[in-house]
């Protein structure tokens, strides 16, 4: 078995499952930083002062915690460790712009919920033992429900 295999003897289950782990702790470190940068700034809901530079904090940490993911799934054994975390910000963008945008617009919670379940299909379509067409399937899936939500605009 190379490095880039899949561990035999993990299922695709539980490579699903570590990968929403990772994402949920990438998650809660990079956005607890980004709520502490703000509160230093001395931000607070009054006002629209620090808007900008919350949203740019707010986007590079996402931008970090994406980018940390390869090493914690790599920690977490689950490989392809670069595929899974290349493959999924792309799924949580169909997500985002298909179904997530109508349902989840005003609850932070569930985008989380979104993200880790992003990098749980993106764990699933990158592990080699799931059939094509499980894989074809989940992708006809996303692009549907990218499709739908391209159509509101």
């Amino acid at each position: 078995m190379t490095s880039i295999e899949p561990d035999p003897g993990v299922t695709p289950v539980a490579r699903a499952a570590r990968a929403a782990g990772c994402a949920f702790v990438s998650l809660a470190v990079w956005m607890g930083l980004a709520y502490a940068l703000i509160q230093l700034q001395g931000c607070t809901a009054e006002g629209m002062k620090c808007l900008g530079d919350a949203i740019g904090i707010m986007f590079l940490c996402l931008l970090g915690a994406a980018l940390s993911m390869w090493g914690l799934l790599r920690l977490a054994r689950v490989r392809p460790a670069w595929l899974v975390a290349i493959t999924g910000p792309l799924v949580f963008l169909l997500l985002a712009f298909g179904l997530l945008g109508r349902y989840f617009l005003g609850t932070p919670t569930l985008w989380v919920v979104a993200i880790m379940a992003s990098y749980s299909l993106a764990a699933v379509l990158a592990d080699p033992r799931v059939s094509a067409r499980v894989r074809w399937l989940t992708v006809g899936v996303l692009v549907a429900l990218l499709v739908a939500g391209l159509a509101r605009f």
